[in-house]
């Protein structure tokens, strides 16, 4: 624990929670007067929900503003900022803390909540006072699950045995070094804006139901199912890519529990997304898009309950601990989920939708089976991620399953949504299509072209072949259409843009899963090593301007030069040692060099080691070797200076010596501090000792010691060639891009 100094409670800082408890109070008091509204259209009491709830947002973000305030001035009798944060933090990332933990995440929830209501308020959206009365109602539930949970408790009101009232720590835990890193001060916000969003999907769905308006509000609802498919997709592409540049390990996405939890709602939402074109166009799945609606928002609280709980935190890096709200999470996704499905099926059956054309080949019907193909994909994801859970309550044992489950299962759904998005752009709503099949001549035959030409570079694999000639039609199809749609001015292009880029990124998972290149390798410290092709040289550590140590590497070839940093450093918040990649761009791949050791001389092979008792004699060689204890001196002593010298004394036939071997330790790095062996040019180690039970182990080198020998350390790494990665990155840009440009389209046209 940190060291303690004695301040007075801070009595005014008892607002920030106060302003919690009247948040919900105000939040419920617009609840209840929506409703009101709704049932009675007063004007008054339409003012009253609003106020509360404007009202209600002002507190929100006077608590938003008190906790980054609380966080960048170092608050540390705050439970929250305690937990997260400390002194050494830049101030990057100490604003990153405020959403580091489950309270500030809840109250990001809250913030963006606001932001949102306030949008649909001043909008005049239609049935304004139904769909208020969802929005509001999910948020007064965070809001009491933080008057629980609060991120301005005491310390000592959570932990009165280790923290007295009014005993201030000078500095906090910090942050987990996984954590510091620049994705995490906009990748969690990111992803937060898009879980916090799918509130609104499930109060237009709910709005629809009440008040049987099954057509009226897709109009309304289409460029929110836009904004939440684009945010929560930007947040999980930006956590694959800080995971891929972070970790290690060489990948962007392992099928982490955590990760699936954001993917499943972000598929669904996609589903929705096409269901909406195919109810505005053709009139059917009217049902469907009501379920998918508010079965996102579900599925987004089922996501939180499971990462927050604890359940998956022996299976995900990336879960919390169990906490003490978890009765909370549970009773958050039970209660909107009764909401929903009660109300659900007891209006359902009062809806009616067109039925499709008989004819297969029509675009409603591709795209139908396009987004059966989704949900399908969810599903097995979502058993999946559920592992743990379900194995724990039916087998009485918590597992969960092989990252070959997720594998096998979705490789035929990525090739049959492949050949929807592929197709379904060119057939003709409502109506039979074949002649259209026949305008795709020439893009089959240039991918076929294409597939040829790859499996004779060596794209030998019958599953990744398929899968890359799939979405090599994607990208010609969808591509044809994004250039004739540009060159006419036509900004319809957003969709088709944003199945390109679905083509390109697949196509590039592919070529550099398959054609990557991995080998482990040990770099000797000043010694050229060939490895994959170039010529490495581990140059040896240098600190960083974080403060982490880096391992630099020069590396060569042919027809470049360059210097790698890995970062290789200990933690003591994590008490192991943290290792981090150098990722190197090199347009056609990446060469990646990831960490694994640094490899210490044997020094075993060095010398003698000998083990000493205090006061107690040993022989060695025509020596006596007594240690008699350590000569501290107070003044080379601090918290960040340890200088510790041992007294020994040793005689032979030649006469008495005193030689003092130390080691030195500075912030952490120790540094050994050798001396002469009497009447030899051999040295003596200070290898480890034993303050408390006054113990000792030297090295004595032995007498045909290589001086190089001495110095020498390795680095072990291991080094990956990435073919063609980036293509990976611009179909996930090109994603992106193409769904801001439809919903820069439906705000500036008004078209949908």
């Amino acid at each position: 624990m940190s060291l303690q100094i004695h301040g007075g409670r801070h009595k005014g800082m008892i607002i920030g929670i106060v302003s919690t408890a009247l948040t919900f109070v105000l939040l419920i008091l617009s609840v209840v007067s929506y409703y009101l509204y709704y049932k009675n259209e007063q004007l008054y009491i339409l003012k009253l929900a609003r106020t509360s709830f404007y009202a209600a947002s002002g507190l929100i973000l006077l608590q938003a503003i008190m906790l980054m305030w609380g966080i960048h001035t170092h608050q540390f009798h705050w439970q929250y900022v305690f937990s997260y944060s400390s002194n050494d933090l830049s101030t990057y990332y100490l604003t990153s803390t405020f959403w580091a933990g489950q309270e500030g995440t809840f109250l990001l929830w809250l913030l963006f909540g606001s932001i949102y209501g306030f949008i649909l308020i001043r909008s005049r959206v239609k049935n304004e006072s139904i769909i208020m009365v969802f929005m509001t109602l999910v948020q007064a539930f965070i809001a009491m699950i933080l008057v629980k949970k609060n991120p301005f408790t005491y310390l000592w009101d959570l932990n009165p045995l280790r923290f007295h009232e009014g005993i201030i720590p000078i500095d906090g835990n910090g942050l987990n070094p996984l954590l510091q890193d620049p994705w995490m001060v906009i990748h969690p916000p990111v992803l937060f804006i898009g879980y916090s969003s799918t509130m609104i999907l499930f109060a237009f769905a709910m709005a629809a139901l009440i008040t049987k308006k099954y057509d009226d509000w897709i109009k309304n609802v289409f460029p929110y199912s836009l904004f939440v498919s684009l945010s929560l997709g930007t947040g999980i592409i930006m956590g694959g890519y800080w995971a891929y540049t972070t970790l290690g390990w060489g990948g962007y996405w392992a099928w982490d529990p955590v990760e699936n939890s954001s993917l499943i709602p972000w598929l669904t939402s996609l589903a929705l997304l096409h269901g909406l074109m195919i109810q505005r166009k053709q009139g059917g799945l009217k049902k469907t898009n009501i379920l998918l609606a508010w079965l996102t928002f579900i599925l987004v609280l089922y996501g939180s309950f499971l990462t927050r709980s604890g359940i998956l935190s022996d299976f995900s890096v990336h879960s919390f601990s169990e906490t003490v709200i978890n009765n909370y999470l549970v009773a958050f996704v039970v209660f909107f989920l009764a909401i929903a499905l009660f109300t659900f099926l007891f209006k359902i059956p009062k809806v009616s939708s067109n039925t499709f054309n008989s004819s297969l080949v029509t675009r409603e019907n591709f795209m139908f089976f396009g987004i059966l193909t989704i949900l399908i994909s969810a599903t097995f994801t979502f058993l999946g991620t559920s592992a743990p859970l379900l194995t724990g309550i039916f087998l009485g044992k918590a597992s969960n399953v092989s990252l070959e489950y997720y594998n096998l299962l979705n490789i035929p759904v990525a090739i049959l949504i492949g050949l929807f998005i592929a197709i379904s752009p060119i057939l003709s709503w409502k109506r039979k299509s074949n002649e259209k099949l026949k305008g795709i001549t020439y893009h089959v035959i240039g991918t076929i072209l294409v597939a040829i030409i790859s499996f004779v570079l060596g794209l030998t694999q019958i599953v990744p072949l398929v899968i890359f000639t799939v979405f090599v039609l994607v990208v010609f199809i969808n591509g044809e259409i994004v250039i004739r749609l540009f060159r006419k001015n036509k900004w319809e292009i957003g969709g088709y843009l944003a199945h390109v880029g679905i083509g390109i990124m697949l196509i590039g998972i592919i070529i550099s899963s398959v054609y990557d290149t991995t080998t482990k390798a040990v770099l000797p410290l000043n010694e050229d090593t060939s490895v994959l092709g170039y010529n490495m040289k581990y140059l040896g550590f240098q600190k960083g301007v974080s403060g982490k140590d880096l391992a630099l590497i020069s590396v060569t070839n042919t027809t470049q030069s360059f210097q790698a940093a890995p970062k290789f450093y200990w933690s003591e918040y994590s008490q192991a040692y943290m290792r981090n990649p150098s990722v190197h761009n090199l347009w056609i791949k990446d060469l990646y060099i990831s960490p694994i050791q640094i490899i210490k001389p044997d020094q075993n092979e060095l010398g003698k080691e000998l083990i000493l008792n205090k006061d107690e004699v040993i022989y060695f060689e025509d020596f006596t070797i007594k240690f008699t204890g350590y000569d501290i001196d107070s003044h080379e002593m601090s918290a960040e200076k340890l200088h510790i010298p041992a007294v020994l004394n040793l005689s032979n036939s030649e006469g008495r010596y005193v030689i003092k071997p130390a080691i030195r330790i500075i912030n952490n790095k120790k540094t050994d501090i050798p001396v002469k062996l009497p009447n030899s040019k051999r040295n003596v180690y200070l290898k480890d000792i034993n303050v408390n039970d006054n113990s000792l182990v030297l090295l004595i080198e032995n007498e045909n010691v290589d001086s190089n020998q001495k110095s020498m350390e390795m680095l072990a790494v291991e080094v990956t060639e990435k073919p063609l990665i980036n293509l990976l990155w611009l179909g996930t840009f090109l994603m992106v891009g193409g769904i801001l440009t439809a919903i820069i389209n439906r705000i500036k046209f008004n078209k949908f």
